[in-house]
């Protein structure tokens, strides 16, 4: 069974808004010819939720020694909770 790849469209710009979760994998650029086009009305842009894929990807690979200053620094600078 293989994975289906991520696959992200948009200008450079955007693509390069991506490199955090790209780095240390393996891409291909596909350029396509011609401007950019916008979404038309008839055809709105897909939308995809966000899932947690890309933070699962990051799940126990702590390296740093800071965990517990770090947790601690949100502990005393979260506000109450508010609806």
């Amino acid at each position: 069974m293989t994975a289906k790849g991520l696959e992200i469209e948009g200008t450079w710009e955007e693509i390069v808004s991506h490199s955090d979760t790209l780095a240390g994998c393996q891409v291909r650029v596909t350029v396509l010819s011609g401007p950019p086009q916008s979404p038309s009305p008839d055809h709105p842009p897909r939308f995809r939720p966000a899932s947690g894929r890309s933070l699962l990807r990051h799940a126990g690979t702590w390296s740093g020694d800071d965990l517990e200053d770090c947790l601690q620094m949100v502990y005393e600078t979260r506000g109450p909770l508010e609806f």
